[in-house]
């Protein structure tokens, strides 16, 4: 079950000091591509020449994300590694015998943040790049940055034991998880707002709506807010994450396109925060110590090494291509997307038009659809923006979530009455059939139905990407014993 609050995790950690500072993020829709392009831009400063040249320390940083994809310990890396798994248990164990004894009942989404933070301390990081689970103001993560009540040793001060946020960073905000974050979207912003802490900077998604920028001027009223007009920031990468961006594309992506907007802003935010993070930590100068600052177009060099490394980083499970020819026999890639709420479901609506349905002037191609959703969603939220006509749905239901038995799938049948209805409506000829929890039947049957070339496209999930990727491991493995 989820139980918000901060009482059990701040039990588990009373005792654990948490000296690494975190840059922490919240919101609806790319929060999770903004912690991945965080890490690959502090990777991109420890290998720039300006650190080298300043001879600065390279910094230690960690990544703590949610949901996991395939194994419950993917969702922790250490520099851009995934934590081994002895440490994972190692720590782990540890954890789930201090809840036990201190009768603590920890949810299991707890007992994987204190595993995570443990493990940071443990490394002995400088930065812990932090996804929220859900909300802000009472997720477990936000356990950062809180003063503990324990007696601290001598010579400990509260704020090394249990240090303040680097900066607090705000996604895209949309309607989601209404039963527990409220029914407005204004009330949903003012839960995630409540990562911010006092002093702390702040860096929000500038394309927000309105009522949403308010409530977050407001939480942020006594801080310092990173705008993007901000003068300490590089102004070739204002200039260039200011307009629709022309920047590589190193995934077999839209090389020589503009960047998607969604994809834009989330650099955006990424780039702020890091920046904004590294002159936190006195790695980068600031106003007040100008007077040894690098020449300008050394910080240009440094900025445009941070975006183009961004440009790498291959995020499984968001617009990502993969093949599933050891499945299939297709040879034609794939797009696997966690889309599962309305905004996400329209920035993926909005690739795969523009990437596969063909231009203006011809009849828009069909799209062949593999979806889930969980059984809280709205699952027409999700299908009406993706749907066109002529296109073909196989619903599907994911499997049991290790470490949360409380995630459950939405019967495949309720997806295809969705789906039937949304036809009516529209008078539109789409179709879909239900093939429950057979995956692999369903990828099979896609194929045939979309042929080697037509578009193919997984959705509505982020339990049904990590079946997806776990279901090709598990037939990798199977094809090296044979």
């Amino acid at each position: 079950m989820i139980e918000l609050g901060l009482q059990r995790i701040a039990r588990l950690l009373e005792k654990t000091p948490l000296p690494w500072r975190a840059i922490h993020v919240a919101g609806t829709n790319g929060k999770g591509s903004i912690c991945a392009y965080a890490s690959a831009m502090l990777e991109a400063y420890n290998r720039s020449k300006y650190r080298s040249h300043t001879r600065q320390p390279v910094v230690t940083h960690g990544r703590f994300t949610s949901p996991h994809l395939i194994d419950r310990w993917d969702c922790i890396t250490v520099n851009q590694e995934p934590v081994p798994w002895k440490l994972f248990d190692h720590i782990e164990q540890q954890v789930k015998r201090r809840n036990e004894l201190d009768e603590i009942n920890a949810s299991e989404f707890e007992l994987l943040t204190a595993t995570a933070f443990e493990i940071f301390t443990h490394e002995n990081l400088d930065i812990g790049v932090v996804e929220v689970g859900m909300g802000g103001r009472l997720d477990a993560t936000n356990i950062v940055g809180k003063r503990s009540d324990i007696h601290l040793p001598e010579n400990s001060r509260p704020e090394q034991f249990r240090a303040a946020p680097l900066v607090t960073s705000i996604a895209k905000i949309g309607l989601d998880h209404q039963g527990f974050l409220g029914t407005t979207i204004e009330e949903i912003a003012t839960e995630k707002a409540g990562i911010i802490k006092h002093g702390v900077p702040v860096v929000w998604d500038g394309s927000n709506e309105p009522s949403v920028l308010r409530v977050l001027e407001r939480a942020a009223k006594d801080n310092p807010v990173c705008a993007f007009d901000d003068t300490q920031l590089p102004q070739a990468i204002v200039d260039a994450l200011s307009v629709p961006t022309q920047l590589p594309q190193h995934d077999g992506g839209e090389n020589g396109n503009s960047l998607p907007e969604h994809t834009r802003q989330n650099l955006n935010v990424a780039f702020r925060s890091t920046w904004a993070a590294l002159r936190q930590l006195g790695r980068l100068p600031t106003q007040s110590d100008s007077s040894v600052a690098p020449d300008q177009s050394v910080l240009d060099s440094l900025s445009a090494a941070m975006i183009d490394a961004s440009t790498y980083v291959n995020f499984p499970g968001r617009q990502q291509s993969i093949s599933i020819a050891s499945l299939t026999g297709r040879s034609t890639s794939i797009m696997l997307d966690g889309a599962h709420n309305g905004q996400s479901a329209q920035a993926l609506a909005h690739r795969v038009g523009s990437t596969s349905r063909g231009s203006d002037r011809d009849p828009p191609r069909s799209v062949t659809w593999i979806v889930a959703a969980s059984d809280t969603k709205d699952a027409r939220e999700i299908l009406e923006p993706l749907l066109r006509a002529n296109d073909h749905v196989f619903a599907v239901e994911f499997g049991p979530v290790e470490g949360m038995p409380w995630v459950k799938a939405m019967p495949a049948e309720k997806i295809v009455a969705t789906i039937r209805q949304l036809a009516q409506e529209r008078a539109e000829s789409f179709t879909s059939e239900a093939c429950g929890v057979d995956l692999l039947r369903a990828f099979r049957s896609a194929t045939l139905r979309a042929g080697e070339d037509g578009c193919l496209a997984v959705a509505g999930s982020l339990y049904l990407v990590g079946d997806t990727l776990r279901l090709l491991r598990d037939h990798a493995k199977s094809s090296l014993r044979d």
